[in-house]
């Protein structure tokens, strides 16, 4: 009796392993399987407003804005505006000489990237009524040349929003930074290349992306959470639109060098996903099926697929219980499950280009799983993040 209770309980997680692990593969088959295609066609012409949250950035803001007032964009076609949140530096100063319009919030009572984002939408809706699309770039990003040319040309193209490759800038740096870029590399990259290649809306990452005016006044930025991007993206899948990937473009952001300075950001998006987890996965998966809406029901069923890190655990607990009760079946399920997700992080960061130090830091996966499954565990016991929290900076 025992043993048969133990196999019934291994039943679900071998379930869980099975499928998460398919949908990686089925992803990474559909990346690899795509020509990523140029969104940038004949002459830029929208007129675009690119917004940069910024707060407390002045040690990063001028490469940010430099790398979007000398973007490959004509320069009467589009606006830097860095919006300098209840800063204490001289963020805004440092944005202005570096040839960006700088506007100071002072709110200090509703701090936060997404409350400053609305603040200046609201704004910007009053006072730039020749906008036709908003970019959004955090100001520890660069961007690439042809950002502002290919999302403009997806919004063109009638995306009802865009987003580009989010990239790991450092690599090199350290042993947590190498980890960081292959998750960015898998999670920004590889993903929402799989998506659009199967006609799925890619996700909002957060940075690097772009929205049409009209799609901001048919579902306002409400978006207050701690991981405000994913909010918004549920918002847009549960309004009947869909993002589109753009792969020639990108932004990079340095990569925190020691894992603590990294742990506030982890802890932060992992509290937020269980959060949206929780109030949108059940509404989008029914809307999906009562509509027969692919998009819906994708965007709610990818809210139960955690980071790779923690599906490594369900795969490793059924490959071993298997072992232990005798019973092949399970097993094999587990060790294919691990087969598909190394396969999937390999194949993954080969088609991301990864350098050789992202694949020797590989070696140091095993104390990544346990950590996040210690975070997590701390999460479920009150421990997540609240509200938004800036990640400290290295030199």
């Amino acid at each position: 009796m025992t043993r048969r209770l133990a196999h019934a309980a291994l039943s679900v997680p071998a379930a869980y392993a099975a499928a998460s692990s398919g949908y990686l593969l089925a992803l990474l088959g559909a990346a690899a399987a795509t020509r990523s295609r140029s969104w940038a066609g004949g002459e830029a012409r929208l007129s675009l407003a690119v917004l940069i949250p910024a707060h407390d950035e002045a040690a990063l803001i001028a490469p940010c804005v430099r790398s979007l007032v000398e973007a490959h964009y004509p320069a009467g076609r589009h606006e830097v505006i860095v919006v300098a949140d209840n800063c204490s530096d001289a963020t805004a100063e440092l944005a202005v000489a570096t040839g960006a319009t700088a506007w100071e919030r002072d709110d200090p009572g509703h701090p936060g990237k997404g409350q400053a984002l609305a603040w200046a939408l609201e704004r910007l809706q009053r006072e730039r009524p020749g906008v036709e699309a908003v970019v959004m770039v955090d100001a520890d990003c660069v961007a690439s040349p042809e950002l502002l040319r290919e999302l403009a040309g997806a919004v063109e193209a009638g995306a009802d929003a865009a987003q580009a490759a989010y990239v790991i800038a450092n690599p090199g740096a350290s042993t947590p930074a190498a980890l960081r870029f292959a998750g960015f590399a898998l999670v920004n990259l590889v993903r929402p290349l799989g998506k659009e290649a199967l006609g799925l809306s890619c996700g909002l990452l957060g940075s690097g992306m772009a929205f049409p005016r009209a799609t901001l006044a048919a579902v306002p930025w409400d978006a207050f959470s701690v991981t405000e991007d994913r909010e918004y993206h549920l918002r847009l899948v549960d309004a009947g639109r869909r993002a589109r990937f753009v792969a020639r473009a990108s932004v990079s952001s340095p990569a925190p060098v020691s894992a603590a300075n990294g742990e506030v950001q982890q802890v932060r998006w992992e509290t937020g996903n269980i959060s949206l987890g929780r109030r949108w996965m059940g509404r989008l998966v029914r809307g999906g099926i009562a509509r027969r809406d692919a998009q819906r029901l994708h965007a709610g069923l990818e809210l139960t697929v955690g980071p790779l890190s923690l599906l490594v655990a369900p795969a490793l607990a059924v490959a071993a219980g298997g072992l232990a009760l005798r019973a092949p079946r399970l097993a094999r399920t587990g060790q294919l499950a691990l087969l598909g997700q190394a396969t999937y992080v390999l194949g993954g960061l080969a088609l991301a280009r990864a350098p050789a130090s992202v694949f020797r830091a590989l070696l140091a996966a095993p104390t990544l799983v346990l950590a996040r499954v210690c975070q997590y565990a701390h999460i479920g016991r009150g421990g997540g993040a609240t509200a938004w929290i800036r990640t400290e900076r290295e030199s």
